[in-house]
């Protein structure tokens, strides 16, 4: 059904259909389940006659709907400030987007919402806002693997940052430990194995160098 495109320049694939009944089938098991391509997605339907469903907003306990936004939108990150392991997602503010509720999708955790004022990337002068969800406590981080063990991430970077979270719990105290004391060298050797993995530019990342990187390593 389709045929997949790869482009070798993009980090991401094409997923393309040429028939009316390819196209009904996929619209019709869509159908109550787009939540923020909403316009293209009525136009969809107006095209084959089918009668467009609104989707629940309200996102379910473990539900994948979050794990394919993470995917896409969201980033796993460390808050060396904090010391501590966070999931934010971030994109567009729009009246799609800001009846998403992920107040229960990850047990005992309720994400920051936070809305702001950004300028366009590409130089213009357009400006607009963006809504995004931070699960940045630290009694967050143990139930964000839970979630993410229900929910495989397909980007392996995102997901092998998230399998760490266990073995950072144990580790975070060395934070404060003497510098070039054996402890404080288990946590910085952990903390750049996490940065580094599949991010070629980890030791552009300020605190690396400053707080972690021993010289002559």
């Amino acid at each position: 059904m389709g045929k997949i495109r790869a482009d070798k320049n993009k980090p991401y694939s094409m997923y393309i259909v040429s028939t009316r009944e390819t196209m009904m089938y996929i619209v019709n098991n869509l159908n109550g389940l787009i939540r923020l391509k909403v316009p293209g997605f009525k136009e969809a339907c107006n095209l084959y006659n089918i009668n467009y469903i609104e989707p629940n907003y309200n996102i379910g306990l473990y539900d994948p709907y979050f794990a394919g936004l993470v995917d896409t939108d969201g980033s796993i990150v460390f808050n060396y400030a904090g010391n501590r392991i966070e999931c934010n997602l971030e994109f567009q503010y729009s009246e799609y987007s800001s009846k998403l509720n992920l107040d229960n999708t990850i047990l005992n955790c309720k994400p920051a919402v936070l809305i702001r004022k950004k300028s366009s990337k590409s130089g213009s002068s357009k400006d607009f806002s963006s809504i995004a969800f931070k699960f940045q406590n630290v009694n967050n981080m143990l139930f964000i693997y839970d979630y993410f063990m229900h929910n495989r991430l397909f980007c392996d970077m995102k997901f092998y940052r998230v399998t760490k979270i266990k073995s950072f719990i144990e580790i975070r105290k060395y934070k404060t430990s003497p510098r070039n004391s054996v402890e404080h060298k288990i946590y910085a050797d952990f903390m750049i194995d996490w940065i580094k993995y599949e991010n070629p530019l980890w030791y552009k990342v300020p605190f690396v160098n400053k707080y972690l990187l021993y010289k002559g390593e």
